[in-house]
């Protein structure tokens, strides 16, 4: 395995790596987790977040087309979307349109990470990122760089 691991990992196998975190998520939101515990930060890490900006639609969706049958979701005083965006944070790989993501799913939602020197950390992962968030506001590179991380693990811990 040319990353390292024990198992040969393919592009098939990439192409399913949110699937779990969309359904951890998907449950968290729609079982009312995320509404009892409001102060509960989420971080999705080396699962990439370009499956993130249609993940929040299709949530949204599903929760009005069930709205009417399940109780649960009547329990819920936002969209599935916004307690996402409120309380789940995720790091992309280098080769992501992280500007696109934070365009359409949130910019409070991506923060930076590398996982170099792993293959998928990439070579100069910092400048890919700067080249996708450029055409962003300039607030969005920094909540990228930092202020959505330290959203996640607080700002006591990070001083």
């Amino acid at each position: 395995d040319w990353l390292g691991g024990d198992a040969n990992f393919r592009a098939v196998s990439y192409m399913a790596i949110p699937n779990a975190a969309m359904q951890t998520i998907a449950t968290l939101i729609l079982d009312g987790v995320f509404e009892q515990f409001p102060r509960l930060k989420l971080g999705v890490v080396e699962m990439g977040v370009s499956w993130v900006p249609s993940f929040l639609k299709y949530m949204d969706s599903s929760y009005t087309a069930f709205l009417r049958t399940e109780d649960r979701l009547r329990n819920l005083r936002m969209l599935p979307s916004e307690y996402f965006k409120r309380q789940v944070r995720v790091t992309p790989y280098p080769t992501e349109d992280v500007g696109r993501v934070m365009r359409n799913g949130g910019e409070d939602v991506v923060m930076f990470a590398s996982d170099l020197p792993h293959a998928e950390g990439g070579r100069n992962p910092i400048k890919r990122f700067d080249a996708s968030v450029e055409a962003n506001p300039d607030e969005h590179e920094t909540k990228f760089y930092s202020d959505n991380m330290l959203d996640l693990i607080g700002s006591a811990l990070a001083s």
